[in-house]
């Protein structure tokens, strides 16, 4: 006789899935300041600037705009290279070169080096400066941020995520450490006369500065804009030689077509004094600019 053994049953346990992981993106990383991807900026741009100041060399004060009849608006070309990481950091490295003549009829007589100039003489002014120099920004407090403070922890802001994984709105407040040079020379001849004279200063400072930048995110709400950020930075230094010294003033409107492209416009000055004890030179270049942000 047959026996039947029943066979035991399988059982089906069903185990929990474990909860879905959000996906973050380098991308998402990059724009919420996360230090895993370090960002190159390349920004190149036409600077629309002139001269203005007064210099002295063996003689009266010479006003080099209205006075040496420098008052043209030179195109200048400005470049900036910069590294940023951690959310928090950056350097950044510019150079720019300024070039100017003019000719005109003297308001102001007296010496200038070689040069002797007298009332109604036929004079003409070359004027060259450059400027190259490098910063180091620390942001200091980004209030709308996951992390406030490059000292404080991690807090998710959920409310100021926008949709591409970056900020609706980022505000940042920054410290600025420079290392500048500044070089200029002026040469004028008394065309009348045939006398000339010119000098030839430059100057290394070191300074200390800040800055702002506010970047809104428009993705979706506007047609062909990413965002728009405005910036606006400045600082002095000095090396504390012939009462040499710089001030430095920039502010700018971007306007973000990609999140690694935008177009930029804005203002800048550059002032600083330079001397070397028979002559000086304390003035500027300053004027508009238009170029371009790239980031890599």
């Amino acid at each position: 006789m047959l026996a039947v053994v029943p066979t035991a049953r399988a059982q089906v346990v069903e185990v929990p899935h474990a909860p879905p992981q959000d996906r973050v993106s380098v991308a998402d990383l990059v724009a919420r300041g996360a230090p895993e991807a370090p960002e190159i900026t390349f920004a190149p741009d036409l600077w629309l600037a002139r001269v203005r100041g007064n210099t002295t060399y063996g003689g009266p004060t010479f006003t080099v705009d209205s006075q040496l009849g420098l008052t043209n608006y030179e195109a200048t070309l400005n470049g900036e290279l910069s590294v940023a990481w951690g959310g928090f950091y950056r350097v950044m490295a510019t150079g720019w070169f300024f070039s100017t003549a003019a000719t005109t009829t003297a308001t102001q007589a007296g010496a200038f080096g070689g040069a002797t100039i007298n009332l109604g003489d036929q004079s003409s002014s070359q004027f060259n400066a450059a400027g190259a120099g490098g910063e180091f920004d620390v942001t200091l407090f980004q209030p709308f941020a996951d992390q406030q403070f490059p000292w404080a922890a991690r807090v998710p802001n959920e409310k100021n995520t926008a949709d591409d994984g970056g900020y609706k709105t980022d505000l940042r407040i920054k410290a600025i450490g420079a290392l500048r040079w500044y070089s200029a020379s002026l040469a004028v001849t008394d065309l009348t006369n045939t006398t000339s004279g010119s000098w030839s200063m430059g100057a290394l400072m070191p300074g200390l500065g800040g800055g702002v930048e506010l970047d809104i995110d428009l993705l979706g709400k506007a047609p062909w804009i990413d965002s728009i950020s405005f910036e606006a930075s400045g600082g002095i230094g000095s090396n504390f030689a012939y009462e040499q010294y710089y001030l430095f003033i920039r502010a700018s409107l971007n306007v973000n077509l990609t999140p690694t492209v935008a177009a930029s416009f804005g203002y800048r000055l550059e002032d600083f004094k330079l001397g070397n004890g028979s002559a000086v030179f304390d003035g500027g270049v300053e004027g508009l600019f238009i170029g371009a942000v790239i980031k890599f």
